[in-house]
């Protein structure tokens, strides 16, 4: 009788959310309500990290190796491959940002001949705020 095999995601899942509860199992903070709640939040934040900084390295020595090429025009491609797994990539437009110093150019030249100092003043003018970004992190004692 075949059983049943338990895909990568779900492996990756399960051994780390299991060395994850050891880690809080044997630190004094897990006896707190508030105390258990921080550390797994450290230590899921030390795992992000350290995921993050580690797939960064493989991915850039696939590059180097040509296991994969980089696609750079806007679309839908696969762009590597092995028996098990597929490389899928996604270009988007390339972005269009706002450039103060351009409208002034622009407006300069054109039939209105506005000053730059005017467009800019104007630009400063029409800003409104926004709320700031919270970043939070936990540092270990």
């Amino acid at each position: 009788m075949n059983t049943p095999t338990v895909g990568i995601a779900a492996q990756i899942h399960g051994e780390i959310a299991r060395v994850v509860q050891a880690i809080m199992s044997k630190h004094p903070d897990s006896k707190h309500n508030q105390g258990r709640s921080i550390l797994e939040a450290f230590v899921w934040d030390e795992i992000q990290g350290l995921a993050k900084g580690r797939s960064d390295q493989v991915w850039e020595r696939m590059e180097k190796a040509g296991i994969y090429e980089k696609p750079l025009k806007p679309g839908k491609y696969e762009c590597g491959e092995s028996p098990s797994f597929i490389i899928k990539a996604v270009v988007t437009e390339p972005v269009k940002r706002f450039n103060e110093e351009e409208l002034a150019r622009v407006l300069e030249a054109s039939t209105f001949k506005i000053p730059p100092h005017m467009t800019k003043g104007f630009v400063g003018a029409s800003k409104i705020g926004t709320s700031g970004q919270v970043r939070l992190n936990i540092v270990e004692r």
